[in-house]
Order: structure tokens, then sequence, then C-alpha cells
């Protein structure tokens, strides 16, 4: 017999484990924002999106803003995906509740895009050629 069938399987948990921590989210969904870069107050570039995404052809569309720090994904993003693009993403993801002045709570989800991957990207703004030639 296989030796590693007989090796017991355990899974241990720690109560000193927290920085394992996280919640994620992966979306599969098309671009629906142009893409709005920022700086922080210490100089660092990010930028900021939505995405929409429709779990059934009859459902609801789903919108998710999603924040990205990581310097090559910007790159990507801001050079070569168009709205509309239909993209993978995987983000790091946290709920914030905030206090309205008239003591109402503001609930919001807070997406850190961690990967992506463009599936197919959006329309070009371009005309074709064969129709730009022919109004002149």
């Amino acid at each position: 017999m296989n030796p590693l069938f007989l090796r017991p399987q355990a899974r241990f948990f720690h109560a000193t484990a927290r920085k394992f921590d996280f919640s994620k989210m992966t979306i599969i969904g098309r671009v629906g924002s142009e893409f709005t870069e920022f700086t922080s107050q210490n100089d660092r570039r990010y930028l900021r999106y939505s995405i929409a995404s429709q779990p059934r052809k009859d459902g609801a569309t789903n919108w998710y803003n999603v924040t990205v720090f990581n310097e090559h994904h910007i790159n990507f993003l801001t050079q070569y995906v168009r709205k509309g693009a239909l993209i993978y993403v995987e983000a790091d993801a946290a709920n914030y509740v905030t206090e309205k002045d008239d003591g109402t709570k503001r609930y919001s989800l807070s997406l850190i895009q961690k990967e992506f991957n463009l599936l197919k990207n959006g329309k070009s703004e371009e005309p074709p050629a064969e129709l730009a030639e022919n109004s002149e």
C-alpha cells in the first residue's frame, strides 16, 4: 500500500495566526467606468474603476468599485484596457461602517485589486479604417 494514503491529514489552527485572516473576492465582469488616477497624501499613485457583473441573464447588475495600488497593474490597465472590457479580478475585501451627521450608518465594501486577467477587451472608440477613409 502507498504510504501517502496512510498519513493522517490534520490542519492546525493557532490563536496567533491573525495575519492569515483575510477576505477575498473574485469578480468576472465588465469595466463600467473610465480609470481615474489619484495620488495619496504620501505621494502613492493609485487607480479607481468600477466593474459591472450580472450573475444571471435576467438578474440585476451588480456594481463594484475597485482600487488598484500595484504600479504594473495601473500601467497595464491605463494603457491597454478599455471601458467594456471583460476582466477577471481577485481583490482583498473589507467592510466599513461610517456614521453620517444625522446618525444613520453607511456601509461600504472596499475592494483592493491583487490580481487581474484581461479576458476580452472593450470596443475601440476609433472608427474602423474603412469608415474613416469614406468620410474624407
